[in-house]
């Protein structure tokens, strides 16, 4: 089995714990029922217990990030280290759940947060931060990381710059549409989801 990368698996966790410091500060300001999900219409729609959405949540994403890393670990190829996208890849975890915990700890303390506003900006950047990275690849960084994996460099190349400029030009769509409305933005994002889902079925038959 591929060796495990503790030192970054226990960082990252220690990241995914830490916003629990912040609901220990204002644990005595914020009501025993918390909302834990909102609609495009910024409208909560699902609520939780106080204790639950403090400390139950951040543990969970732990537990959530501990697996992705194990698994990526575990898949990577035997040459050395894993390409820079995965590194990146292994942040996205902590890097939602310290937001979603600020925003959910500002809302519980009855201030006004345009959720849909922040997680479009939040996604789009991701997007295009992925998306920048993808033709960077190389075929032999991609072998045991990207499957199935196209069966030669050239086609392997013509699909990263695609799939990456799909992300970078959808990420400043999103970013974009959130001017218009959070709707106008959550279509988008399902756009592109639904566009990166296209692209990776013709390249897949391409391949075959």
């Amino acid at each position: 089995m591929k060796k495990i990368n503790w030192n970054n698996l226990i960082f990252t966790c220690m990241i995914c714990l830490l916003p629990i410091c912040m609901g220990l500060y204002f644990y005595e300001e914020l009501p025993d029922t918390m909302a834990v999900h909102f609609n495009i219409e910024n409208q909560a729609d699902n609520f939780a217990s106080k204790n639950f959405a403090l400390f139950g949540i951040p543990v969970i994403m732990t537990l959530l990030q501990a697996f992705c890393c194990i698994i990526s670990d575990i898949n990577e190829n035997k040459k050395g280290n894993p390409p820079k996208i995965i590194k990146i890849v292994k942040w996205i975890i902590p890097f939602l759940t310290i937001v979603v915990y600020t925003l959910t700890i500002l809302v519980g303390l009855g201030k006004t947060v345009d959720i849909g506003k922040i997680i479009s900006i939040v996604l789009g950047l991701m997007f295009i931060v992925i998306g920048n990275y993808m033709p960077k690849m190389s075929y032999d960084d991609a072998k045991g990381n990207i499957n199935p994996l196209p069966a030669n460099e050239s086609d392997f190349k013509q699909m990263m710059r695609l799939l990456g400029y799909t992300f970078v030009i959808g990420g400043v769509a999103i970013i974009a549409a959130i001017f218009i409305s959070n709707k106008a933005a959550f279509i988008t994002i399902l756009g592109l989801c639904f566009l990166v889902f296209i692209e990776s079925l013709y390249i897949s038959f391409k391949r075959n």
